[in-house]
Parts: structure tokens; C-alpha cells; sequence
């Protein structure tokens, strides 16, 4: 009966449709406004005396010894360039992560450091982060991922750290860096940053490196 009301008058018909179009409307919308303010929530911004002790806690934790350099050389290029950025991933007033990157133009960068606090991974700050880095470097944003298959110590972790930028839409250059002590996959967000401009930054940064073809 309620169908065949809705069918033969027309109508009615318009009207049930139209709220039910609304419905959906507002559905969306409203999960827009959500992702939105999810993301709004988190910021990168540069290091300040305040956060300093926060981001060499977490660098410390998250990178092996031949990976790190001294903080004070850190500091010190940040100082001498303008291009270079030593910053917090800060959520909700809290220090969750770490960045340390070259830009490269307006809107390009090489992610030298990248990490989130390892009490509070596997929560998505990560991807969060990466969100908003990827969106400030349209262009394209580079990083490096230790080299797997070599049977090393810590295995495991690099195999979760390159499915992780895989999964957060990076693609594998097909080229290995290697520099200060290590081999690493090249991955990039977009085809449009290339293995010379990250040269370019590694330079900037004064680390050597050789790029070759991952055969």
C-alpha cells in the first residue's frame, strides 16, 4: 500500500527521494568534516627549545647508530640553511613524531629522518603525517628505506617500514643510495622528483652518496 502511494503519486515520490538524497548528503559531508578536522588536528612544525629534548628522544629510539648524526650537526645546518627543517609532528599539543628533510625548490623535499614516537605506533600518526607532508611537497616528497633481503639483524623492521610508505602511496625508484655505511631503496610520492634532485639534497645535507640501478 505505502508503495503504491509513493509510485502513483508523483509528488510524494519527489519528496521521499529528495529526503533521502539529503540523508545521504549529510552522511558524506559530515565524514568529510571529520577527515578534515582529523588531519587539521596534526601539525609539523619546526623544532622549538621546548620540543628540542622531545625530537632527540625520539630520533635516538627510532634510528640505528649508523644512521644518526650528531645533533649538534643537525642543528648547525638547520642554522646555515634556510632549506633544511628540523621539525615535530605535534597532535593534540602532543610531540608524536619527527621529521628532518631538505626541501628542494618550493614544492619538492628529501625526508632524510622520519619517525613517530615507538610507545604510540600503529595508531596512524604516521600515515597522518605523511598525509601532510605529501600535501606541502605536491611535487613530490623522496626518502630512503633500508635495503631488504640482506638477511640483516632487523630484518623484519625493514620490511614494516617499506610496506608501510608503500601502503601510504610511495613507489620503489628502482635505484639503491648508498651512503654512510648503509644501501638504501629510493621511494618517492610522485615520478616527478628524481634521483638528481635527491642528490642535490643529499648534498646540502654533506653526505656523500652513490645511487645505482637496484639490479
Amino acid at each position: 500500500m505505502i508503495m503504491q502511494i509513493v509510485i502513483n503519486e508523483h509528488n510524494q515520490e519527489h519528496q521521499v527521494t529528495s529526503l533521502v538524497l539529503f540523508y545521504y548528503h549529510d552522511i558524506i559531508v559530515e565524514k568529510q568534516e571529520n577527515k578534515l578536522n582529523e588531519v587539521l588536528e596534526m601539525e609539523i612544525i619546526d623544532v622549538t627549545p621546548n620540543t628540542q629534548k622531545d625530537w632527540e628522544r625520539i630520533y635516538a629510539e627510532a634510528f640505528p647508530a649508523y644512521e644518526q648524526r650528531p645533533i649538534a650537526e643537525l642543528v648547525a645546518l638547520v642554522e646555515q640553511q634556510d632549506a633544511i627543517k628540523m621539525q615535530v609532528v605535534v597532535d593534540d599539543q602532543t610531540v608524536v613524531g619527527v621529521a628532518y628533510l631538505c626541501e628542494i625548490g618550493l614544492s619538492k623535499a628529501f625526508l632524510l629522518y622520519f619517525a613517530i614516537d615507538a610507545t604510540i605506533q600503529s595508531k596512524g600518526y604516521g600515515s597522518r603525517a605523511l598525509a601532510i607532508l605529501k600535501e606541502r611537497y605536491e611535487d613530490g616528497l623522496i626518502l630512503e628505506a633500508e635495503q631488504m633481503g640482506t638477511q640483516a639483524e632487523n630484518e623484519a623492521q625493514r620490511t614494516r617500514r617499506y610496506d608501510f610508505y608503500m601502503r601510504n602511496g610511495f613507489e620503489d625508484k628502482q635505484l639503491l643510495s648508498e651512503n654512510s655505511g648503509g644501501v638504501f631503496h629510493l621511494l618517492a610520492s610522485t615520478p616527478d622528483i628524481s634521483a638528481t634532485e635527491y642528490l642535490q639534497a643529499m648534498h646540502a645535507l654533506s653526505i656523500e652518496a652513490i645511487v645505482r640501478r637496484d639490479d
